[in-house]
């Protein structure tokens, strides 16, 4: 199948996720300016990131058509990190104190969107963003209110954040990286616009979807997590083929090939979508370590082939490995994946941990530690690990492949 027809194919996967309507390509920017005018004479909070995902990307001129067609007031927050921590999301919160908007709308990558989250909620909960770390904290406080929910247009193929239930912000206070898992931040709406992607720079535009693709294939072998979609698998499979397909196109010179672009787009909402029902496991765990060692596509990349081939002797996840055959070649299940690590490294990721984030193998013990902080994590594992275990077990998968 022509990557056109696969590409939208894949989009009308977008019909199969229940909680954010996805408008896709061409009709999202009308949609968008069809939606806005039901604010009526409310406001509408737009959250940005900095000049170049918001200004060069096109994105202000496009969302001021929408607005300007509604007539709306529309004040924005500006300039959120690529790693948002819970000052700035605090400073968020005093704006919409200020404005009480009527919608929130996130305009850049996944830090941006996810900083937008956890202030609507935060805002609604009057709950401080410290306070909503963890799994459905807000749901459990607040059972029988209706929250609004943010409206999401990403300028980045990557995070997949506008249709999850996550948002990853730094603790100010300890430094590290903290998750709030709640239904109540899924995204109302994502308005999915390529032509906003074209002029990002080529090392975001691969570490982004290799960090898409990771979702997609982490989910589609995390089987133990929870209960997945029926179609989950073929969203993966779909997410991670477009992926290899359409990357190293746009890395050689097609960086504004509306077609490829729009493939990139389309698998990073297909991850989104896919970890939403079944959600990242070991590689994306220990990614968190590497904050501001690397940046979190390379660090889920090179984490990926190792612990992959630690699932393997589970027979469920060889057999799913093999799903993806026909995406990264090879006749058995390490084959697969060792098809698919050369892929990571000819996008320009280097695959050894150590090497990528220049620390030594007692690194590998940071990693164990901090994955102890998340218990649930480990024993959902594809194969589980008792925290207890967990220093060995890292050891025994990394050391031989921490550095080159």
């Amino acid at each position: 199948m022509e990557l056109y027809d696969r590409l939208y194919s894949a989009a009308d996967f977008f019909e199969q996720n229940p909680d954010t309507t996805i408008c896709f390509g061409a009709e999202a920017f009308t949609a968008l300016s069809c939606e806005l005018p039901r604010v009526g004479e409310g406001s509408v909070l737009i959250c940005a990131g900095g000049e170049a995902s918001f200004y060069r990307s096109g994105a202000f001129s496009t969302l001021m058509k929408a607005v300007g067609r509604a007539d709306l007031n529309a004040p924005r927050f500006e300039n959120i990190p690529p790693e948002p921590d819970t000052a700035c999301v605090r400073k968020i919160v005093s704006v919409m104190e200020q404005e009480k908007p009527d919608v929130v709308l996130a305009v850049g990558g996944g830090s941006v969107m996810d900083a937008a989250k956890a202030a609507y909620l935060s805002w609604q909960t009057g709950m401080d963003v410290r306070e909503l770390f963890g799994n459905g904290v807000a749901s459990k406080a607040f059972p029988e209110k209706i929250f609004r929910r943010v409206w999401c247009v990403p300028t980045t193929s990557g995070t997949g954040s506008e249709v999850t239930p996550y948002s990853n912000i730094i603790d100010e206070e300890n430094g590290v990286k903290c998750l709030i898992v709640d239904r109540e931040i899924v995204p109302e709406y994502a308005f999915i616009i390529p032509e906003l992607t074209h002029h990002v720079p080529r090392k975001i535009t691969v570490d982004t979807a290799l960090d898409a693709m990771v979702h997609s294939i982490e989910s589609l072998l995390n089987v133990k997590a929870g209960k997945e979609h029926p179609e989950a698998a073929s969203w993966a499979v779909e997410s991670v083929s477009l992926i290899r397909d359409a990357l190293p196109l746009v890395l050689n010179d097609g960086s504004e090939n509306p077609l490829l672009r729009a493939s990139l787009s389309a698998a990073a909402c297909l991850g989104g979508m896919c970890i939403k029902v079944c959600p990242t496991s070991l590689p994306h765990l220990c990614s968190f370590s590497f904050c501001g060692k690397t940046t979190h596509g390379a660090a889920v990349a090179a984490l990926l082939p190792h612990f992959w081939r630690y699932y393997l002797s589970d027979p469920e996840i060889a057999e799913r490995t093999m799903l993806l055959s026909a995406v990264f070649p090879g006749k058995t299940p390490q084959e697969v994946v060792d098809s698919c690590e050369r892929f990571i490294q000819e996008m320009g990721i280097e695959t050894a941990p150590g090497t990528l984030s220049g620390t030594d193998r007692s690194f590998i013990d940071i990693l164990a530690e901090n994955a102890k902080l998340n218990p649930v994590k480990l024993s959902t594992a594809p194969v589980p690990i008792d925290p207890e275990s967990a220093g060995k077990v890292f050891h025994q998968v990394l050391d031989s492949v921490w550095s080159r």
